[in-house]
């Protein structure tokens, strides 16, 4: 009688560790793996960075969209707040942000034909508990952990909307509050 409870007890105990390490512990394990391999390929911490348009040699990530125009930002907090000032866009266009877990913790659109869309989306990404001052009209996003993403999406299935899409990459900003 007492094999089968101690064998019950440790599939139990295993059980509940492995349901704590896919949960818990893989979402930041992939977003640290995924943060050094963008910093490793030249990407700078608080500047935007325009992917190249998708084609079959350029994809590097899974199954992107070759309609879509891509921009990154890597995100550090543990200074401080950091300010996103991203234009927005005559077509389909979004901004998202993703924490330390790959939780998205802001989803906004760029798309300038919604009604009152502001001619640039601005977004305050600050550590929970530090102190952010920011306008009404200012979106601010509070993140557990000091790393994230901020990831840009252009409708841009030409080559010309892409370059378009290109070109608001130096005015957009991503850098300390």
């Amino acid at each position: 009688m007492r094999l089968p409870v101690i064998g019950l007890s440790a599939f139990a105990i295993g059980l509940v560790a492995a349901h704590f390490i896919v949960l818990n512990a893989l979402p930041d394990y992939i977003m640290s793996k995924a943060r050094e391999r963008m910093t490793g390929s030249g990407i700078s911490v608080h500047a935007w960075q325009m992917s190249p348009r998708v084609t079959p040699e350029t994809q590097t990530i899974v199954r992107p969209s070759p309609d879509l125009a891509y921009a990154i930002c890597v995100i550090d907090v543990s200074g401080g707040p950091v300010t996103l000032s991203v234009p927005t866009w005559p077509e389909y266009g979004s901004l998202s942000i993703f924490d330390a877990s790959t939780d998205n913790v802001y989803a906004g659109s760029l798309d300038a034909r919604l009604p009152d869309a502001p001619g640039t989306r601005t977004i305050i990404v600050a550590l929970e508990g530090q102190a952010v001052e920011a306008a009404e009209a200012v979106d601010v996003v509070y993140v557990k952990k000091p790393e994230a993403l901020a990831l840009i999406r252009r409708l841009a299935p030409s080559q010309g909307l892409y370059d378009a899409a290109a070109a608001l990459v130096p005015v957009s900003t991503c850098g300390p509050a």
